[in-house]
């Protein structure tokens, strides 16, 4: 309690006090920091890996690759600070989110193993197929309606990307035996 200027007795408030209860810690933010450390060190030992022509002067090929590595780090570090802390970053008003909703590991398993498989998969069935079969996996680990309309637009859109790299850029992805014999003629 506090007097006014005008001797009254006023009631002195805390910002700290208004909140509703206790911050608590976010672990899903946590994981992602951490995955992004864990994404910063492959890429600084990724970038050690690197061979350097005999022709490179003081600029090299792992410049790069360890100013992003280190870069990536660094924001980790700071964003795992600023978690364990406690500080949450700003709602988004214009988002129809509730940022006090748990984490949902169920469709984080879900993404994470349909990552995975695109990824030992590309090589096997073909960049298009297996893109289809994660952007559908994915949309419906996110609640996307149903499976099929997920499967159809990201199989689309991934012939599509398919073709623009390999037949316009010249890109190597593998399209599997299926497409490379019906696109052969473009």
């Amino acid at each position: 309690m506090t007097t006014s200027d005008a001797g009254e007795r006023v009631e002195a408030t805390d910002d700290r006090t208004d909140r509703a209860g206790p911050q608590q810690r976010n672990w899903g933010e946590l994981a992602m920091t951490v995955l992004l450390l864990l994404v910063g060190l492959y890429l600084i030992i990724g970038a050690g890996q690197i061979t350097i022509p005999g022709s490179a002067n003081t600029v090299g090929p792992r410049f790069f690759p360890y100013v992003v590595g280190v870069a990536t780090v660094v924001i980790a570090v700071a964003l795992g600070i600023g978690i364990l802390r406690g500080d949450t970053g700003p709602a988004e008003e214009g988002e129809d989110i509730d940022p006090d909703a748990p984490t949902s590991w169920r469709a984080v398993l879900i993404i994470s193993v349909a990552f995975l498989g695109q990824a030992l998969l590309i090589n096997v069935i073909g960049w298009p197929l297996s893109v289809t079969a994660m952007f559908g996996i994915v949309a419906w680990a996110l609640g996307a309606r149903g499976i099929i309309r997920p499967l159809l637009i990201g199989g689309l859109v991934s012939v599509i990307i398919w073709l623009i790299f390999v037949k316009a850029l010249g890109v190597l992805l593998p399209g599997g035996v299926l497409l490379e014999l019906a696109t052969n003629w473009i």
